[in-house]
């Protein structure tokens, strides 16, 4: 990208990032089946955020909408996915006009000049209408429908059945492979940027007489369609070209160095600039930002023109403004709203309580609106210390051989009923209530639901879900009450500090090891290492080597403000040794 884009950008990013969506579509080596399967090949892209009113963007539509996009030297990729309960399509011809079925529309204007661009629109019966245009509908323009993308390729699959008012269906989705040459284009460089939109139109139906009929208005026709799309377009009409989206071409993986990194409310925007010039430059190109909405839309377009994913770093279980009433309780009885447990901070809340859940839906459902936002990374997605890291109790004069009842959390009034609900029994009854494995596990699965209530809601947005957690999950489950490998998250990002362990740099492949051996092929392990214990020499080199040995999916720094000159170099080597930057 010129120096002249990449100013152009940066002076109206921010302008960008209110007004229109954006997307980085990455370049894959991996082979695309298009059977309507989200196959391996499709990790490597994220999904964009979720579809809006065609009006506005603060308009939220009642079924999810995403895609997802990749490609190569030969075509352009799209898998889409489209919640619907009740899945149906009637148009069997190719060129029907299929927005009289509910559909899901692509818009392409390579050159972003607003002429000559093209829209393809599929039903759930895979049936295709695609047209040309020589300039919008407004200024005169009629669709040329003799047009066909060539060698196209698409696929549907129904989680459900088709045209049945008999069940509930879940979603369909579209897969799709575009040819450049369809589109009268070569592979496009490397971050280079198209204009585009996709919009899906959604028709009210009811059933008569066991099938799907549109609803009519008083004047006996269907009532008018719904329209959402990715691009808020102002008005009902999809053929306003320059009110379409972005598409970033870019030539990156997932990010393999990622940072923990705070708000810094007072920084300018150069300062960011600068700061995310100085991480790229070192091949870190994913943050864990903690930072509210408002810092994060000014952050994220900046970001993104360095092609650095920020994903929102959540305090999630641990939360200061918490109620008194939601506070965790001890065994002794003693809540976290009294009764310190090793620092001030920990203001950790009962996972249990409806209201906590309802306040922690609350929080995501902020971030996640947030435009250009990659992900939401979980921290503190757990209880409170059962046990202390061995190189930590000297700290707070402890010695934890076994469990201490005054840090051993979860004992909740609310907590306590719905086992005693299950199990007939209060847990306070148990003969031995420190180590009783029911007792144990039934804290653990309570804290799960809410991990995967709050991922449902991620994914619904979009959005790549992560968490902050114990070196392994044996040991979080005996420390903190936290059963991670059970959790259905995209990436891990295993807590290996190894100084808290008094254990060697070595240590770190062994729990790497284990990690991934306890997660699926398709989750990412990216290690965190502490920067502070590893300023001596080189012993971040050391460390990073051991992550890899380890088998890990990338290294992730703790944090922003402890990579000092020496540490950027040798993350530097690393990132080159390992061709996450071409020297």
């Amino acid at each position: 990208m010129n120096k002249l884009i990449l100013f152009f950008l940066f002076v109206t990013g921010n302008m960008f990032a209110q007004s229109f969506s954006r997307y980085f579509c990455n370049y894959t080596a991996s082979p695309v089946v298009v059977d309507g399967k989200a196959e391996s090949a499709w990790n490597e892209a994220i999904f964009s955020s979720a579809f809006v009113d065609i009006l506005s963007d603060s308009i939220k539509p009642p079924l999810n909408t995403t895609f997802k996009m990749l490609w190569d030297s030969t075509n352009l990729y799209l898998f889409a996915t489209l919640e619907e309960p009740d899945v149906s399509g009637f148009l069997t011809n190719h060129d029907d006009i299929i927005y009289r079925d509910n559909d899901f529309e692509l818009f392409i204007d390579p050159d972003g000049d607003g002429l000559n661009y093209y829209e393809i629109e599929v039903n759930s019966l895979n049936i295709l209408l695609d047209l040309f245009l020589k300039k919008p509908y407004n200024k005169g323009g009629t669709a040329d429908l003799s047009w066909d993308a060539k060698n196209i390729r698409s696929a549907v699959r129904i989680a459900g059945t088709l045209n049945n008012p008999e069940d509930k269906d879940s979603c369909w989705s579209v897969e799709m492979a575009i040819p450049w040459t369809s589109l009268n284009q070569t592979s496009p460089p490397v971050n280079s940027i198209w204009r585009m939109n996709f919009s899906r139109v959604e028709w009210d139906y009811q059933t008569e007489t066991g099938e799907y009929v549109k609803q009519k208005g008083t004047d006996g026709k269907p009532l008018p369609e719904h329209n959402w799309v990715w691009s808020a377009q102002g008005k009902v009409n999809m053929h306003i070209p320059e009110r379409w989206g972005f598409i970033h071409f870019v030539q990156q993986e997932i990010p393999r160095f990622w940072v923990w990194m705070g708000a810094y409310t007072s920084w300018s925007n150069q300062q960011w600039d600068s700061a995310f010039v100085s991480l790229q430059s070192v091949g870190i190109t994913g943050v864990l930002m903690s930072a509210n909405k408002e810092v994060l839309e000014k952050v994220i377009p900046i970001a993104a023109m360095h092609g650095i994913q920020v994903h929102a770093w959540f305090w999630t279980m641990n939360r200061g403004e918490a109620k008194p009433e939601w506070l965790s309780v001890n065994q002794l009885g003693e809540s976290l709203a009294s009764k310190k447990a090793y620092v001030d901070y920990y203001k950790f809340m009962c996972p249990a309580l409806p209201a906590v859940k309802t306040f922690l839906k609350g929080k995501i459902e902020e971030l996640a609106t947030v435009k250009g936002l990659s992900g939401i990374h979980f921290d503190y997605i757990r209880y409170v210390d059962v046990i202390l890291p061995e190189g930590l109790q000297p700290k707070y004069h402890l010695v934890q051989k076994d469990i201490m009842p005054e840090y051993d959390y979860g004992y909740h009034p609310y907590m306590r009923k719905r086992y005693a609900e299950k199990y007939g029994m209060d847990p306070l009854q148990l003969s031995d209530l420190s180590h009783d494995s029911t007792w144990l596990w039934f804290r653990l699965n309570e804290l799960d639901s809410t991990v995967a209530l709050l991922r449902h809601q991620v994914k619904s947005r979009g959005l790549i879900s992560s968490s902050a957690v114990f070196p392994t999950p044996d040991m979080s489950r005996r420390m903190v009450r936290q059963n991670w490998n059970s959790w259905p998250l995209d990436y891990y990002f295993p807590m290996v500090y190894h100084n808290f362990y008094n254990q060697p740099i070595s240590w770190i492949k062994e729990v790497i090891r284990q990690d991934k051996a306890s997660v699926s092929a398709a989750t990412k392990v990216f290690c965190g290492l502490y920067v502070p214990a590893l300023k001596n020499n080189d012993d971040l080199t050391k460390a990073i080597d051991a992550v890899y040995q380890g088998g890990a999916d990338g290294v992730a720094f703790f944090d922003y403000n402890s990579l000092d000159r020496s540490c950027l170099q040798q993350i530097r080597a690393a990132a080159v040794e390992r061709g996450i930057i071409k020297e």
